[in-house]
């Protein structure tokens, strides 16, 4: 009996596990290359929680800002000026019971049917309209 053994290549990485999706037309866009060095790793924070299908239900924690040296006053000032720029957008607000951070979608996707938001069909793509004060 044959038994099929799959091939690896030694000098190439395999990849594995989850990633932060950011595609590279949002990445380059001024409201996402102007960001502070704080709110851009909330932006990356918000968007490794992407699994596929869960845009609506991301949120950032206070302990999980302090577990990558971000106060609470910078979460809740990134936040805000990513939701200002058109990268995110709040779909349900937070809860003291349970406790839940605010939930938010990520405007490059589409939103998905979770328990904290509604399937939407389209991205806004709002961080497209947003433009620096000169």
């Amino acid at each position: 009996r044959a038994c099929a053994v799959r091939y690896r290549h030694p000098s190439r990485k395999t990849l594995s596990g989850r990633f932060a999706h950011q595609p590279v037309r949002a990445l380059s866009h001024v409201s996402v290359a102007t960001l502070t060095h704080a709110t851009f790793r909330v932006l990356v924070l918000l968007s490794a929680q992407f699994s596929g299908y869960n845009n609506g239900a991301l949120g950032v924690s206070k302990s999980q800002a302090a577990s990558q040296n971000i106060s609470n006053k910078t979460l809740y000032k990134a936040l805000a000026t990513l939701e200002e720029r058109g990268l995110i957008v709040q779909t349900y607000p937070a809860a003291r019971v349970p406790p839940r951070p605010t939930m938010y979608a990520l405007t490059w996707r589409s939103i998905d049917d979770t328990q904290w938001s509604r399937a939407t069909r389209i991205a806004t793509h709002a961080y497209k309209d947003w433009e620096p004060m000169t």
